[in-house]
């Protein structure tokens, strides 16, 4: 667990990313690799699906998220040479939304609740396959706010989608800290002016060109625990 900058100011607004850093997508990565029967099959295709909804934002086109997906899956098929049918793309797809908890999630939540924080959600997933599996989860409880990038028509890190959230909530960018597992969107919030907390919890890495995240932690509840055992650090 690395706190490198405990003396800014303690924010108002946790702000999570949702694929990756609060649902695990271990079991995407096993199905898509036997699918493809290749072991980098998923990074494949992760890279993929993150470049085109990257070229989507500036293009100035909008796709959802499934159908990017799905696009970059029959990508993927051409890249590794092996043919991906609709039914294979319909179950991962369908699996997407049924992803369990990342380790530390639920314990996370609940002691950054009792710190009295104000906590929201912002995936570039559409918000109605997110709120569902909060929903599921027991987690939508813990969030004042679930907000999708499809309201913006653009993808995270793009600025636009940060500070339409913070307009959203009523809080300034240094009073919000983002919490991701991605790198880009850690360089992102940063560009939009956050405080940033980097979750060790995929294959994912930092950009080395971007300013480094203000904490980086081996999941929720590891950075949970900094606000709970160092209010003294805090400026008012």
């Amino acid at each position: 667990m690395k706190d490198t900058n405990t003396r800014k100011e303690r924010p108002k607004l946790i702000l999570l990313d949702v694929y990756e850093t609060l649902l695990d997508m271990g079991e995407v990565q096993k199905k898509i690799n036997a699918i493809y029967n290749n072991r980098h099959a998923y990074t494949i295709w992760m890279g993929q699906f993150m470049q085109y909804c990257f070229v989507d934002n500036c293009i100035d086109q909008f796709n959802d998220f499934p159908a990017i997906a799905a696009a970059t899956m029959r990508m993927t098929g051409q890249i590794l040479s092996k043919e991906v049918t609709t039914v294979d793309i319909n179950r991962i797809l369908e699996l997407l939304k049924h992803l369990p908890l990342n380790q530390g999630v639920q314990e996370g939540l609940s002691l950054l609740n009792d710190e009295g924080f104000l906590m929201a959600a912002l995936t570039n997933s559409p918000q109605k396959t997110v709120v569902d599996r909060m929903e599921r989860t027991g987690l939508i409880s813990y969030f004042s706010k679930v907000m999708s990038a499809e309201h913006v028509g653009k993808y995270k890190p793009y600025m636009g989608v940060y500070t339409w959230a913070l307009e959203q909530m009523k809080v300034r960018p240094e009073e919000t800290l983002l919490v991701s597992a991605h790198g880009w969107d850690i360089a992102g919030a940063v560009n939009a002016g956050m405080q940033t907390a980097y979750l060790l919890q995929s294959e994912q890495i930092l950009y080395p060109l971007a300013p480094e995240p203000d904490y980086t932690c081996g999941n929720l509840l590891e950075l949970a625990n900094i606000f709970s055992t160092s209010k003294k650090k805090w400026v008012d």
